[in-house]
């Protein structure tokens, strides 16, 4: 149980943390702009990130077990942690920026524009659900404060353990989107 607690506070701290943080900002940002929105869309559209956070944790968790089914030792971000993986984040994130400082705009066909505007009418919540995606990508190559031990538990433990550390470091790490889904008038104030 204190290990789950661990994990869940890792993750939870983790959303301060410089490689988490941004898209968090992002996502107020852009909830912002979309002040003539119903409560009701805020609320699932935090609650989709919140599930994108965690089916992502989820995914992880049994990537590890089908690794070390198979005899691979698996660490936490070491994966996350090589040159290939962190030059892709890093240009994902420098095309991003390069976009809102408006650098550059990428202009999609119009037939294509046509069709992700009449989507946009309708509650399509598949972005939201990448943000929270994108959000857990971002952290793991982070560390926090309880969040070694309780991995490094995980790692050399019972396959219980590791998807109980995950889903407690999932929870933790999307803790903010139901804060914001509970409380939508928080957005407004930030």
């Amino acid at each position: 149980m204190a290990i789950a607690i661990f994990a869940l506070l890792g993750g939870l701290i983790l959303n301060v943390m410089p490689c988490v943080l941004p898209v968090l900002s992002i996502k107020l940002t852009s909830l912002l702009n979309q002040g003539d929105r119903p409560v009701q869309h805020f609320r699932y559209s935090f609650l989709m990130s919140a599930l994108g956070v965690l089916v992502f944790m989820w995914g992880l968790a049994a990537a590890i077990l089908i690794l070390q089914s198979v005899g691979i030792t698996v660490g936490w971000g070491v994966q996350f942690q090589s040159p290939a993986f962190l030059a892709v984040m890093f240009l994902v994130l420098a095309v991003f920026a390069a976009n809102l400082f408006g650098l550059f705009e990428i202009s999609l066909p119009s037939g294509l524009q046509t069709r992700l505007a009449r989507s946009g009418a309708r509650a399509g919540y598949g972005g939201d659900f990448a943000t929270g995606a994108f959000a857990a990508v971002l952290a793991t190559p982070c560390s926090a404060p309880f969040l070694g031990t309780a991995v490094a538990f995980a790692l050399t433990g019972r396959p219980v353990d590791v998807m109980v550390v995950f889903t407690a470091l999932g929870l933790g790490l999307a803790l903010p989107y139901p804060l914001f889904a509970w409380k939508p008038g928080l957005i407004g104030t930030i």
